[in-house]
Formats: structure tokens, sequence, C-alpha cells
């Protein structure tokens, strides 16, 4: 996949973080300590929302979160279809299908030539 991801509506930007480690934008992360941010690992846990722009070790990083209606190519399932709920896959760090016990960080409003329109919920 090519790593897309897009603002439709905005939620909130907080850019005052710096990332613990290089990442893609799209990837979910939490916050690790002060001020600074990691990729998520773990589907159950909740993240602080999800990284704007791609993030290097050691310097300032955007991170959406507060809500806000995004598109991206960053995700796994290929079943999601309007209406469904959306969790962080703990193997790749991209939206999946949420399942039981997953925290639910979106729901699904359209997918369209592989490009996911979601409302983030975290």
């Amino acid at each position: 996949m090519s790593k897309y991801v897009d603002q439709k509506v905005p939620g909130f930007r907080y850019g005052e973080g710096v990332a613990v480690a290089d990442a893609d934008a799209g990837l979910f992360v939490t916050a690790t300590g002060n001020k600074s941010f990691a990729v998520l690992g773990s589907a159950t846990a909740r993240p602080f929302g999800m990284y704007a722009a791609p993030a290097v070790a050691g310097e300032l990083c955007a991170v959406w979160c507060c809500g806000g209606i995004y598109e991206t190519d960053q995700y796994v399932t290929t079943n999601v279809v309007a209406g469904c709920d959306l969790a962080v896959d703990a193997s790749t760090n991209k939206l999946k299908l949420a399942a039981g016990g997953n925290f639910v960080v979106g729901h699904a409003i359209s997918v369209v030539s592989g490009v996911l329109t979601f409302k983030l919920l975290v």
C-alpha cells in the first residue's frame, strides 16, 4: 500500500510531542512519556491518536486525535463496509475490523477503490 492518509474534516492535531521511533503516517500511537509517542502495539490498548505525517525518531511529530473524518489506505481487513467499527491491528498497527475485546478507534463510512473513509473516535 502507498501509506496514504488524508484529513477530510478536522479533528484536533496535536504537534508538541516527539516520536520515539520512525513511523508511517496513519499509524496509531500511544503516549509513552513526557510529550513522547510510540506506535501502539496492542489491539486492546487505548491509543492517543494517529500520526498525521511520517514521524522521525527524536523529532516533533503531528498526531490527529479527538475526532475528525479521515481517509486512508492503511487498513488490513478486506471485509470493511460502511457502519463497521474499526480497531488497530496489533501486528501491523493499521486499521482492521473490530472484534471482541478490541478497543474501537473508528467507524467506517465507506470503502471505495481501496481507500477507507472513517470517523476517528479517539
